[in-house]
């Protein structure tokens, strides 16, 4: 009889332990409500965006089931109301002044208990504070670790180190690496193609919707364009520019701090090279101009110390093509003068100067300067000493200048002198992507054989984006995209399909196998997942090709 007793006992704890083990392993439920959003109406898709990204992060098969609220709360009480049966509630707020934000995460469980933490970083790295936040959310509170099955995946492919297991490999994007990875999995978005070749693409809010748009400037054309990944590009509008000028270059700016990006759009006469530059706006997707075309080189720059975006001019010189001196424009009425020069080095336009911010590596900011050859130049501190000059060509930009060289005094024969060519430089970002403090200069590396040989040839048949970083010596290699399969025209560093992610955006011009004049474009992103990358991982160098063509 004891026996029986002591054996049901047995069994009875046994299924009690089992009932509470099973319950220990029940999937947590969970629900994200929208973000409360204290920033430019530009940010105000983020109150969206941000909700769904968190979702997914937190999504664990089996551990976490989570769904996505209609409903903003301020308060815990109002987010313990809103949990409609989920075990847990969680809620934000994000804050964007100037070029920095600071997001606050908070919870709160059935029983009443609340969690939260805030951290603050640039705007351009929102998708690593994303990252940081939700991985201590998932593991102070719902007891998970570690990325999403669907985050990792897409983190899984860039800067490795190949003599590590597979396991240990970490990469910014899965086409970071040459062998590349299967498009399916969304590392790479393309669009359908333009009809058009691409001379420069920028991508910012432009009609003032909070959502960003893609701006395609052709040879006398502008283009809008939303980007819907499910069609595509869709165009919103376009504009004929003047027939007389050929577009040079493009760049957004807010001139009129209504929050939405005005275009400044870079032109010369072929005839004699002087500069004529407009500044249109898109809002109510309406091209306006919204000052007088200047007759000067403009562009914009991001001057130390706040490095916030900024209008520079240039004059224009007949034997220099670019004459010394870079200024900062000022309006004038309904147009914009030359003020104050900026302290630059010899060589450098409005065009081909980027600075470095200090980092912890580097406690100096530099200037790096793309030259006349296409080599860069790193000018250190203050005053602007020269301390290091690339082998390599960078850029490899196809729009460009002819002009006369001549000896001053000397005049030019153009019966037997050939012209030289100043191509555009293409856009020069510097950039903390992956929130570590310390700055990558990205910027594209054309890859063509024939280039090589003819110095006018420059219908790159490839190109790979790069990401350089100062290493005490010199600009090393920290990662690079696999090779892009024709010419690249432009990049830029934005969330172009508005997901909540930033992307490299890079803007594509077809090979010129049909025909120079049957040249098309095309425009690809690559989603940057900074949550799991490691800044002191080496780069791969190992996909040289002996012939690229």
């Amino acid at each position: 009889m004891k026996v029986t007793m002591r054996l049901t006992v047995a069994v009875c704890l046994m299924l009690l332990l089992a009932l509470q083990a099973s319950a220990a392993l029940a999937a947590k439920s969970f629900v994200v409500l929208p973000f409360q959003v204290n920033a430019p109406q530009s940010y105000a898709y983020l109150g969206k965006a941000l909700p769904a990204t968190l979702q997914a992060k937190l999504t664990r098969p089996g551990q976490t089931e989570g769904r996505v609220g209609s409903t903003v709360a301020t308060s815990s009480s109002q987010a313990r109301g809103l949990l409609g049966g989920a075990d847990y509630a969680i809620w934000g707020t994000i804050a964007v002044t100037g070029t920095e934000c600071t997001v606050t995460l908070n919870s709160v469980d059935k029983a009443g208990k609340t969690w939260s933490k805030s951290q603050s970083g640039q705007v351009s790295v929102l998708t690593g504070t994303i990252s940081s936040l939700s991985s201590a959310l998932g593991s102070e509170v719902l007891g998970i670790g570690g990325s999403s099955p669907r985050t990792a995946g897409r983190n899984n492919d860039i800067i490795m180190n190949e003599t590590g297991n597979q396991q240990s490999r970490t990469y910014l994007n899965p086409q970071f690496r040459y062998q590349g990875a299967s498009e399916s999995d969304g590392s790479r978005l393309r669009t359908q193609r333009i009809k058009e070749k691409m001379v420069d693409m920028a991508v910012g809010d432009f009609n003032g919707d909070g959502r960003n748009e893609v701006a395609v400037l052709t040879d006398h054309e502008l283009m809008m364009f939303t980007w819907n990944e499910r069609n595509g590009l869709q165009p919103l509008g376009q504009m004929r520019l003047p027939s007389s000028n050929d577009t040079y270059s493009m760049r957004a700016i807010d001139l009129n701090r209504d929050r939405a990006d005005d275009l400044v759009v870079a032109t010369f006469d072929p005839d004699n090279n002087r500069p004529y530059t407009y500044f249109f706006s898109f809002k109510g997707n309406k091209f306006k101009e919204v000052a007088e075309r200047v007759p000067y080189f403009a562009s914009v720059m991001r001057l130390p110390p706040n490095y916030a975006p900024t209008l520079v001019g240039q004059r224009w010189d007949s034997v220099k093509l670019f004459a010394p001196g870079v200024h900062i424009m000022v309006r004038q009425g309904k147009t914009y003068e030359l003020g104050g020069r900026i302290s630059l080095p010899a060589g450098a336009t409005v065009f081909n100067c980027v600075w470095m911010p200090a980092s912890r590596s580097n406690p100096s900011e530099q200037l790096i300067m793309l030259t006349e050859d296409e080599k860069l130049k790193v000018f250190q501190g203050v005053g602007q000493s020269l301390i290091h000059t690339t082998m390599e060509r960078y850029s490899g930009s196809s729009t460009g200048m002819d002009f006369y060289k001549s000896m001053p005094g000397l005049g030019v024969n153009k019966t037997y002198q050939l012209p030289s060519k100043f191509f555009a430089p293409m856009r020069l970002i510097a950039a903390d992507i992956g929130h570590t403090g310390e700055y990558t200069l990205l910027i594209n590396k054309p890859v063509s054989t024939a280039a090589q040989l003819f110095d006018r040839y420059r219908y790159f048949p490839q190109g790979e984006i790069h990401a350089l970083y100062w290493d005490g010596v010199g600009l090393g290699l920290k990662w690079k995209t696999r090779r892009i399969r024709g010419s690249v025209a432009e990049i830029d560093l934005a969330d172009v399909n508005n997901d909540g992610v930033l992307d490299l955006v890079v803007g594509i011009n077809t090979s010129s196998d049909l025909g120079i004049g049957s040249r098309q474009s095309m425009i690809t992103a690559y989603p940057l997942d900074v949550s799991k990358t490691d800044p002191n991982t080496p780069a791969d160098l190992s996909d040289f090709e002996v012939n690229p063509n």
